[in-house]
Order: C-alpha cells, then structure tokens, then sequence
C-alpha cells in the first residue's frame, strides 16, 4: 500500500473474487482514498456493510467532496451510542481518528476511553487512548495504560508504537528509539521503518552538533541502512554520514 497505484487493481481483484470480504474492500478503498479518487470510492458506499474502517474511508471520501451532511458521519455517531459493544466501541474510535484535528484533545480522549471500556480486550483501542493521552501531554495516564497492557502480556506493534509516543512526550529520546526498534521488529514494512529512521536520523544530527561523534555515527548509519536512497532520511544521513568522514579525514595525523 505504499504505492497505492500499483495496489489499486490487486485490491480490486480481490474483492472481485470475495466480494462479501469487507477486508478486501477496505484494501481497494483504502487505495482510491490514497490516489484520492474520492468519486469511485463514494461508489463504493451500497457495499460497506456496519462501521469499521471502511465506514471512515467513506467519511473521509464525502468530506473531500462536501458531502452535507456526510451520512458516515452520522451512522458513526448513532453506532457510537448503540447496544453492541463490539460495534459501539469501532464507531467511537473512527469517530476519534476522522474528527482528531477538528475538536478539543479531552473530547478525542473520551471517545478512545469509552470504546477501550467497552470493548477492554482489544489492545488496539487502549493503544490508541494511551498514545492520545500522551500527545496531550498527560504523560501519567498514558504510562498506566501501557503499564497494564505489559501486565496483560502486550508487546505487538501497537503497543510499541504507544511507547514511542510516550517516550517523546517525556523527551527521552534513547527510550523512543528503543521502542520505535521493537515496533519495527513486531511489523517490518516502510512506515516503521521510516519512523525509526527519521528518529534515529534527528538524534544522530544533535548528537553531531554536541560533538558526540561516534554515537551521531552509529545513529546514522543505522538510519542510512533502513531504507533506500529515494528516502528523504536515507538521503540526509548519508549527508552527514560524508560530512562526519571529510571532517576526519581533514584531521592531520599526530603521528
């Protein structure tokens, strides 16, 4: 799904063949959203059955459009408030993630709290509520969530993610690469890569102009070595991956 373009007509025939598979569907969505051709995945709408991340595809699609008002919208909110947990709880979350910049941080957080309350065993959910509690800077409440989640044997991507953001509210920069690491371990693709990558980058930059040059070395050539050359990070740490080696070279021998 990096390249939405070439992942359009797989997802597609995907579908094609599973047309009930509504994961399938999210995929060929998630596509169009991607190369936003917001008409064809409005055309999409009659199959998308309940809420879930197709729904907030959907909404996303009427917004761009200026569909008012957006009936995905709505059919979140009235989910959001039903008798099934399961289906309360999915509605409160892609109601968080689609209305995220648009009201108050206590108001996200309360949709996350209430949709890890009443779905508690899925990881993602309270995931999610703890890195949103740290983004608000409520550091303490974001470090219980996680501190029960380890208690509950949580160590998947999710988790780790929710530890990074935990980790950066608090600037402790050793701490969020060690957990970036292990939430690229726990799922190795080009977003998490690219995560580590940009934090490792940042730190090795800082540790050089603090004249700490073998760990700005260590940091940037592992960053260097997680992507390829088309990678914005990859391109400046080899920078200064060359930049460290003429500064050395330069150094006349004593000997």
């Amino acid at each position: 799904m990096e390249k939405p373009e070439d992942a359009l007509e797989p997802a597609l025939a995907a579908w094609r063949i599973e047309p009930d598979n509504q994961w399938y569907l999210a995929e060929y969505i998630r596509a169009l959203k991607n190369l936003e051709m917001y008409e064809g995945l409005i055309g999409c709408g009659d199959y998308i059955r309940g809420g879930g991340v197709c729904r907030y595809y959907l909404a996303v699609a009427e917004r761009e459009l200026d569909i008012c008002p957006s009936s995905s919208v709505e059919y979140l909110l009235t989910t959001s408030a039903c008798d099934d947990d399961s289906a309360a709880a999915d509605a409160c979350v892609w109601l968080a993630v689609l209305l995220g910049n648009e009201v108050e941080a206590d108001s996200i957080i309360a949709l996350f709290e209430t949709a890890a309350a009443l779905a508690p065993d899925v990881i993602f959910y309270r995931c999610m509520l703890a890195e949103k509690l740290a983004e608000n800077g409520e550091t303490e409440r974001s470090r219980e969530q996680l501190h029960f989640m380890r208690l509950e044997g949580s160590t998947g991507y999710s988790y780790w993610q929710a530890c990074a953001s935990l980790a950066e509210a608090e600037e402790d920069m050793d701490r969020r690469i060690w957990a970036l690491r292990k939430a690229r371990n726990s799922r190795i693709c080009p977003e998490t890569s690219r995560n580590l990558g940009w934090t490792l980058y940042v730190s090795g930059r800082d540790a050089l102009r603090e004249g700490e040059i073998l760990l700005s070395r260590e940091h940037l050539w592992e960053a260097a070595s997680l992507g390829d050359s088309q990678e914005i990070y990859v391109h400046k740490a080899d920078s200064l991956l060359e930049l460290i080696h003429e500064f050395e070279n330069s150094i006349p021998d004593s000997h």
